[in-house]
């Protein structure tokens, strides 16, 4: 028995030395969460780490869109807002397994995704599009068909942010965000989606939350014993793992070693993203020779983790399949299920577009490029109108680029941009705004614009707006 087993370091590819993260395998870290990369460089650190450790090591990583997101080459996917607007159980099933294949190629095994935080809070900073839905009972349909996609494709899932925090205003990021719900509300709404799927997942991921209705202590579901405790009354048998502890909601308020401990006292599996890993395992290893208790708590949560290696041993695809053509002719459709008309447009499908985006200036590169050039590629006349005025025969169509984005604290437009967006709009009766991100973003536009959303930036979805070939 090692306590060590049970962290799980966070790695910057392609930023941090290598030799750091070897380092530590030989230390004896359960696995790694990584970020970034390219496809090469990721499935060659993951060969290298596991070569280093010299034993089974489980690699974790937030791709929920896909691993394009984090790893450029990789297949672009639909957002889950996207996948809700859908209502489509295939199209999430098939997000999964396309995710679930290149993350294993990649030597990612763990995926940590479907996100189950309810849509409940327009001002949310960070889940939004990450969501699927403001309906308990449609996030736990759509999230159980992405995991038997992931499941399909030999991958792990985690379903987070447990106990959900889709109602807060706050971005855990930054700081520590409290559920004020009494706990009759939480049951219909936060947990049901997680209760629904506690006999389906791999893992959970608790979240830095404070959540009075379920812990009078106060402490965040990381650290507390009243998240593990209610999901094992569920039935749920997987792991259970913290958010990241380098999150400024629990990095603010407890020292990282503390902090550990305290998490793996209340029922917690894994430690993920420690800024200090190891300061973290050689506080465990003193610790487990020093407690029974914690020691046997420490060794039920290693067979909960050897379980998930042993469940994670398929052969792996090629990599070959990350970014490849099949991956990508297979993803295209999925975000034209996705798009969706909040106001339907006026009138016909123009054939002379004046493009606007309204958070441009007027040396900004544009955001919409792919958008502009689908549109082209269908012979539409398209000119950038930096100014949002359309000339005589040209159709005004916006382009809006909102999403959540880690440590910003906020999720909107702008004023200046929503100003200038709304002017354009008005002086152009029978404009078209898009959003490539939040569905937000297209509230109190004028009454005479049409409104479409595709819920993601990636280039798919640029070309899915554009309507078909």
């Amino acid at each position: 028995m090692d306590p060590a087993r049970l962290v799980f370091p966070g790695f910057t590819v392609g930023k941090q030395d290598p030799r750091a993260a070897e380092a530590l395998a030989r230390l004896g870290v359960g696995g790694f969460c990584l970020y970034r990369g390219t496809p090469r460089s990721v499935a060659a650190l993951t060969r290298r780490l596991r070569r280093a450790a010299g034993r089974p090591l489980l690699i974790c990583a937030d791709y929920e869109e896909g691993a394009w997101v984090h790893v450029p080459g990789s297949t672009p996917l639909p957002t889950n807002l996207g996948v809700g607007a859908s209502g489509s159980e295939a199209v999430a099933r098939e997000k999964g397994r396309i995710t679930g294949r290149e993350a294993r190629a990649l030597g990612v095994d763990w995926v940590l995704a479907p996100v189950l935080d309810l849509l409940s809070e327009p001002r949310n900073p960070i889940v939004n599009l990450r969501s699927f839905s403001h309906d308990p009972k449609e996030a736990a349909r759509l999230a159980r068909a992405y995991l038997a996609g992931l499941r399909d494709a030999g991958a792990l899932g985690c379903l987070k942010h447990f106990p959900g925090h889709g109602s807060t205003t706050e971005d855990s990021h930054l700081d520590l965000p409290t559920v004020n719900a009494p706990r009759p509300l939480l049951n219909r709404r936060e947990l049901a989606p997680f209760r629904a799927l506690a006999s389906d997942a791999d893992a959970v991921m608790l979240g830095h939350l404070v959540v009075p209705a379920l812990d009078a202590s106060r402490l965040p579901f990381t650290l507390s014993a009243a998240g593990p405790r209610l999901l094992r009354r569920w039935g749920f048998r997987g792991l259970i793992a913290t958010d990241a502890l380098d999150m400024g909601a629990v990095a603010k308020h407890w020292g990282e070693r503390e902090a550990a401990l305290m998490a793996l006292r209340g029922g917690a599996d894994i430690l993920l993203v420690p800024k200090d890993a190891a300061a973290v395992v050689a506080e465990l290893r003193v610790e487990a020779g020093r407690d029974g208790a914690f020691r046997r708590r420490c060794a039920e949560a290693e067979r909960r983790l050897d379980s998930a290696l042993r469940r994670a041993r398929s052969p792996r695809p090629a990599p070959s399949v990350v970014g490849g053509a099949a991956h990508r002719r297979e993803a295209a459709p999925l975000f034209s299920a996705c798009a969706s008309w909040a106001r339907p447009p006026f009138g016909p499908a123009p054939l002379r577009v004046a493009y606007y985006e309204p958070q441009a200036g007027s040396r900004d590169a544009l955001s919409g490029g792919a958008f502009v050039a689908a549109l082209r590629r269908r012979r539409v006349k398209v000119r950038v109108a930096r100014n949002g005025k359309p000339r005589k025969g040209e159709s005004l169509v916006a382009g809006i680029f909102v999403g959540p984005r880690a440590y910003s604290g906020r999720i909107r437009l702008d004023d200046a941009s929503r100003a200038r967006l709304a002017a354009a709009l008005r002086a152009a009766p029978g404009a078209t705004a898009i959003s490539f991100g939040s569905p937000f973003v297209l509230s109190r536009l004028p009454p005479k614009a049409g409104a479409l959303c595709v819920y993601s930036r990636a280039a798919a979805a640029q070309a899915a707006a554009a309507g078909p070939p």
